[in-house]
């Protein structure tokens, strides 16, 4: 029983490895969404993202991102550093991961721009045999756990990962297209499941249309959205809304997959001013229906601050998308 237990968690863990986090708030983490968004702001940035899964239900999941990035001069591009941490029933999975990114801009006509980016990373993942629950480690009468006696060796995969992005906007359009695991890395803790982690692609694209009030300005701004990824048997469509007035911004993204079934449904507001933005999203499953998938959504909060340095970099028209 102890051993088909252990068995059971170690291949549930490889096929969580072989699927990515996806974060709700994906303008606000530009990096992870495509490494063409390296030094794609005019200012440098710092980007802090927490995001925690199903918590009442399922235990402690929760996935923590930090990155910074800026434009240099010297090397006529964006350069970043992104570090992520990913855990999963309180540490017993652990996925961790350091990046490096550089994205090369170039503008083809003076309203027309476009970003090539490049990503480096290592990852570490592991697996805490120390963290294990046994059934006899529980008292039946008192629900006290015991001491982990058992001899099990903990799992601990190294291994070194590289993705690729491609960005372009036009006036008030962007559109973009990134692939990760471009080497299809493997990422094994000792079962027979291979580990191999397949190739992400993520296609992601709107447009940011100004509403005019009675005086001819703008009054707010609608912005229309969608992100399609395929990794493996995998495939997510996922239909966004943003409408943006002064320092406020509400959205909604709908969850579907190649049949244009509803899985789920992101409500977001987030406050963003010229140097620091804060958002706050509530994910829900639909697949859990009911009260369940109301109250066992994920809570996902990012804070972004923004900073000006010196530079001579030619004046680009800026990217239109949304900031959260």
């Amino acid at each position: 029983m102890k051993k088909t237990l252990f068995l059971i968690l170690l291949i549930y863990s490889q096929q969580l490895f072989s699927q990515d986090v996806e974060f709700s708030q994906y303008y606000a983490n530009p990096l992870y969404l495509n490494p063409a968004f390296a030094g794609s702001d005019e200012m440098s940035r710092i980007n802090l993202n927490y995001r925690t899964i199903l918590p009442s239900s399922f235990g402690d999941y929760s996935t923590y991102s930090a990155s910074y990035d800026q434009y240099l001069d010297g090397i006529g591009g964006g350069l970043g550093f992104q570090i992520m941490n990913d855990r999963q029933a309180q540490g017993t999975i652990n996925a961790l991961s350091f990046n490096i990114l550089y994205a090369y801009h170039f503008q083809l006509r003076r309203r027309w721009s476009f970003s090539l980016g490049l990503q480096a990373g290592y990852d570490i993942h592991s697996f805490n045999t120390q963290e294990l629950v046994f059934p006899d480690m529980i008292d039946p009468s008192t629900g006290a756990t015991g001491n982990n006696t058992e001899t099990l060796t903990d799992q601990k995969a190294m291994f070194f990962d590289f993705a690729v992005g491609f960005l372009t906007w036009y006036e008030n359009y962007y559109l973009g297209l990134s692939v990760d695991h471009l080497t299809k890395p493997i990422s094994s803790l000792g079962t027979q499941y291979n580990g191999i982690i397949g190739r992400k692609y993520t296609l992601h694209g709107g447009v940011d249309i100004p509403l005019y009030n009675s005086r001819g300005r703008v009054d707010m701004t609608f912005s229309p959205n969608l992100i399609f990824q395929l990794q493996d048997d995998a495939t997510k469509i996922n239909l966004g809304l943003y409408l943006t007035k002064n320092l406020l911004t509400g959205g909604i993204w709908l969850k579907t997959n190649t049949q244009f079934n509803l899985t789920g449904a992101v409500l977001m507001l987030g406050v963003t001013g010229d140097y620091s933005s804060f958002a706050y999203s509530y994910d829900v499953p639909f697949y859990l229906g009911g009260i369940s998938g109301i109250i066992s959504g994920s809570h996902e909060v990012t804070f972004l601050y923004k900073f000006k340095y010196k530079s001579k970099r030619k004046k680009m028209q800026a990217i239109k998308c949304p900031k959260i």
